[in-house]
């Protein structure tokens, strides 16, 4: 069974960290961060930084989303 853990930005839900077996994945709710929906992350903590500067500057420094392929 996964784990989800909420994140939020300012008091607002942008999506779930939801624990793998040796990292999370972040799901995005919030069109802010969307070109971070299914990304890997070390930890949640990692995802709240990252979301958090998103939603600050619209972009993150050196991140590249993965493709998404049919």
């Amino acid at each position: 069974m996964s784990h989800s853990i909420p994140i939020e930005v300012d008091a607002i839900f942008v999506g779930a960290a939801v624990r793998q077996e040796r990292d999370v994945r972040f799901i995005a709710t919030d069109l802010r961060v969307a070109e971070m929906d299914q990304t890997f992350w070390p930890t949640a903590e990692d995802v709240l930084r990252a979301a958090k500067q998103m939603m600050n500057t619209g972009r993150i420094p050196n991140f590249d989303p993965p493709s998404i392929e049919d």
